[in-house]
C-alpha cells in the first residue's frame, strides 16, 4: 500500500479536534469512526430579529408618527370654473387673424398663385349672382317711387335719386350681401374642414404658414374684386332702372341718364368703392376666423359657417352706417343739381 493510503488510514489522535471524538466499531476494534463530540453537537447560532431592538422586552412599540396635515386648499374664486363665451374668443380671434393679415401683406408675404385662384373666385364666380340681383334691386326700387316723382312733376329729378341710391347705399351693400352669402360661406367652410380634419397642422408640418397660404389670399380676393363688382352692379342697376322707367312709366332714358350725371359726384363713387372693401374685409375675416376656430366634426362645420354668414351681414350693416355718417353728414345738394 503506498504511502498516501497509510497517511488516510492513520488514526487520528483525540486531542486532534476539540469538537470530534474517535470511537471504534465493536464487530471491527480495528476500524475508527469519527462522530461530533456529544457536548458539542448544537452549535450557538445567534438569532435574528427583523425587528428593532428596544431596552426592555416588556416595553410597547413606539406609535408611529403623525402624518403631516395637509395645507388647507384656498377657497374658488368666482372666475374659477367660468369661461368666455364662444363669440367672444372667435371676435378676438377675428381681430388677432386681421392684425396678422395687415402684418403679412406689409411685409410681402403673399401667396401669388393662390391670390390669382381666390381672385377668379370672387370675381367672375360671383359675378352672376351679384349683377342679377343688382339689376332687380335697382328695378324694384324704380317701381317704389317713379310713380309718385311724376305725379308731382319731379321726372327730371328721378335718375338723379336712382343713381345717389344706387352708388352711395344699395350698390355696395347689395354686393357685400351675396358676397357674404356665396363667398364668406364657403371660406368658412372649406376651412372649418381643413381644421376638423387636422389639414391646417400638416401645412405647419410641411413648413407653410396657415395664414400666409389660406387666409391672406382669400382677403386680398375680396378686398380688391368686390369694388369691382360694385362698379358693375351700379351700372347694371341703373340700366334696368332706366329701363323700367322708359317702358312702364314713360320717362324717357335720355332724362334719366342726364338726371344721374348732374347729381352724381365723384366721391359718391369714390366712397363706394371704399365701402365696398370695408365690407370685403368684413366678410374674408369672419369667415376665415370662424373656420379655423371650428371644432366638432360635421356638426361644427355646419355651426361655423352658418354664424360666420350671420355675423359678416351684421358687420356689414353696421360698417354701412358708421361709414355713412361718416362720408355723407355734410352732403345735401345733390338733388338740386339734378333738377337742372
Amino acid at each position: 500500500m503506498s504511502s498516501a493510503a497509510a497517511l488516510l488510514l492513520r488514526p487520528a489522535a483525540s486531542t486532534a479536534h476539540p469538537f470530534l471524538h474517535r470511537s471504534s466499531s465493536r464487530a471491527n476494534p480495528n476500524s475508527h469512526v469519527i462522530r461530533l463530540h456529544p457536548s458539542r453537537r448544537r452549535l450557538l447560532v445567534p438569532r435574528l430579529s427583523l425587528t428593532p431592538a428596544t431596552a426592555s422586552n416588556n416595553t410597547p412599540p413606539s406609535p408611529p408618527p403623525p402624518a403631516p396635515t395637509p395645507a388647507p386648499s384656498p377657497p374658488p374664486s368666482l372666475l374659477s370654473k367660468w369661461s368666455p363665451p364662444r363669440a367672444i374668443w372667435r371676435g378676438l380671434s377675428a381681430l388677432l387673424l386681421a392684425g396678422q393679415v395687415f402684418h403679412r401683406v406689409l411685409m410681402g408675404r403673399v401667396h401669388r398663385r393662390n391670390l390669382l385662384a381666390q381672385l377668379r373666385r370672387v370675381g367672375p364666380g360671383s359675378a352672376g349672382v351679384a349683377l342679377l340681383t343688382a339689376a332687380f334691386v335697382g328695378m324694384a326700387f324704380t317701381i317704389q317711387f317713379v310713380r309718385e316723382f311724376t305725379r308731382l312733376g319731379l321726372h327730371r329729378s328721378v335718375g338723379g335719386v336712382l343713381a345717389l341710391a344706387l352708388a352711395r347705399e344699395l350698390s355696395p351693400v347689395v354686393t357685400a350681401v351675396v358676397a357674404a352669402g356665396r363667398v364668406g360661406s364657403a371660406f368658412a367652410a372649406e376651412l372649418g374642414t381643413m381644421q376638423v380634419s387636422e389639414q391646417t397642422d400638416t401645412l405647419r408640418v410641411l413648413g407653410a404658414h396657415p395664414v400666409d397660404y389660406l387666409v391672406v389670399p382669400r382677403v386680398l380676393a375680396c378686398v380688391l374684386a368686390l369694388p369691382v363688382l360694385t362698379l358693375i352692379s351700379f351700372a347694371l342697376g341703373l340700366a334696368s332702372s332706366a329701363f323700367l322707367a322708359d317702358s312702364v312709366f314713360g320717362v324717357s332714358v335720355s332724362i334719366i341718364l342726364e338726371s344721374a350725371r348732374r347729381a352724381l359726384r365723384p366721391w359718391d363713387l369714390v366712397s363706394s368703392l371704399l365701402k365696398s372693401q370695408v365690407f370685403g374685409a368684413i366678410i374674408a375675416v369672419v369667415s376665415c376666423a370662424w373656420g379655423v376656430t371650428t371644432h366638432g366634426g360635421a356638426k361644427g362645420v355646419g355651426e361655423s359657417t352658418t354664424s360666420a354668414v350671420v355675423v359678416s351681414l351684421v358687420g356689414i350693416f353696421i360698417a354701412d352706417f358708421a361709414l355713412s355718417c361718416l362720408f355723407f353728414q355734410g352732403a345735401g345738394d345733390s338733388l338740386k343739381y339734378a333738377m337742372g
